[in-house]
Order: structure tokens, then sequence, then C-alpha cells
């Protein structure tokens, strides 16, 4: 659980930094390299973060963190939400607006937030209004994903939360590219109905393989539905 609180810490200080501060990025990557090459670098570099950080005692480094949130909460509330600033590499290569890079930050702490509840026996943050914007930035990375998969025109992939109201998103290829638009058509070529706490349970990593592949149904196109949860159990299951 330290070790979660010192990554997040490292995450408020590192974005900072480089955001509002302009300073050069702790993680770097050669041109043309992949999404393995991207993950590699940045485990290295968390991992580095949290061992030279491992000496702090929990009550500093929940005085940190109250304090690195606060700053992290007062830029991303000022910042030009239209202003383009770095890109997110699982969501694509172009420079992403502030609002998307502020929504991507709330996913990654409601992730970090429910494996330390997890961990201590406390009530997860379930509910759909914590679920749905998370699932929402995390659906972003869809159309990157699918994008060595071509189909045919017309091809839908959706996702629908089905205790949280009108909730769903969909994928969709035109036969060349995949585009991510808010919405279910009435059927979709495969479509993936989750409940919000099975959708927590996905979207923060909290299935090991085994258990993801046995209880992510997709209903559809059985060999477009077994590449959906094969790429969801490569990028979501926890090993």
């Amino acid at each position: 659980m330290k070790g979660i609180a010192l990554h997040v810490l490292g995450d408020d200080l590192s974005l900072l930094a480089r955001q509002r501060d302009e300073e050069a990025p702790g993680v770097s990557i050669s041109p043309g390299a992949g999404f393995d090459d991207l993950f590699v670098a940045l485990d290295r570099f968390n991992e580095r973060w949290v061992e030279a950080t491992s000496f702090l005692s929990p009550p500093m480094v929940i005085e940190l963190l109250r304090l690195s949130g606060e700053w992290t909460q007062h830029f991303y509330g000022t910042v030009d939400a239209d202003r383009c600033g770095e890109a997110v590499p699982w969501i694509g290569p172009d420079p992403a607006p502030y609002w998307l890079l502020a929504a991507r930050e709330y996913w990654e702490r409601w992730i970090h937030q429910l494996q330390i509840r997890r961990a201590v026996g406390r009530i997860a943050l379930h509910e759909p209004r914590f679920v749905i914007p998370a699932v929402a930035v995390a659906m972003r990375g869809f159309p990157q994903g699918l994008a060595p998969f071509p189909a045919p025109a017309g091809t839908t992939v959706s996702v629908q939360l089905t205790d949280a109201g009108e909730a769903a998103w969909t994928v969709g290829c035109n036969g060349q590219t995949w585009t991510l638009y808010d919405g279910a058509p009435a059927d979709p070529t495969v479509n993936l109905a989750l409940d919000a706490d099975t959708a927590a349970l996905l979207f923060s990593r909290a299935f090991a393989n085994a258990e993801l592949t046995e209880r992510i149904r997709p209903q559809g196109d059985p060999d477009l539905g077994a590449i959906i949860v094969a790429g969801l159990a490569a990028f979501f299951s926890r090993g």
C-alpha cells in the first residue's frame, strides 16, 4: 500500500514538473519505440522512485499527498481545458487537450484508490458516479487498441453499463479506422454488457488473467469477441 501511495505522489510531482513547470519529462523513449518500450521505461522510473522514497514515513507520505493533490487540483482547475499538452500514447500520438489529461489522471487515481481500498477492506468506489468517468477514459484507448484489426465497414463494438442509466460507448470501424462515440446501436457486432461492480473491477485491474477471461463474456460475433477479451486481458488484467 505504501508503494502505491508513493507511486501516486511521484505521479503528482512528475506531471506538475513537466506540465505546469515545463520541465523535461523524467521518462523518455527513442522515436518510433513501441508501447512495450514505453511501459518498460515507465515501470523502471516508478520502481526507482518508490525505492528512493521508501524511507518516508506513512504520516509524511499522507501529508505530501495532500499538498501535491491540492497543487494538482489547482493546476487542472485553472489551465485552459482546450489547450493541448502532452500526448497520451495509449490514446494516440497527437498532443491531448488538458481536459483529457485531467481525465487520464482521474482514472489513474481511481485505480490506485481501489487498489488500496481492496487491500485494507474499505468500501470501494464502485458507484456509477465514479465508474462512468473512469470507463469513459479507458474507452478512449479502444480505437488504437483495435487498429491492428481491420474490419468491414459498419462493424461496431459496444460497452454498456447495465445499471448506470444510458452509459454506453461504441467503437465503430469504417473499413479502415476505428472511431469512438457515445451510446450504442441497437444491434452492435459485439456487445459487452457489464454492471458497475464488474466494470469497476475490470477497469481498475482487479482481475487475474484467468478470472477476466472467465467473467467477461461478450455477445455477438465470437471471433471479434475473442479479440476484445484478449485485448482486455493484455491491458487490464493483473497477470
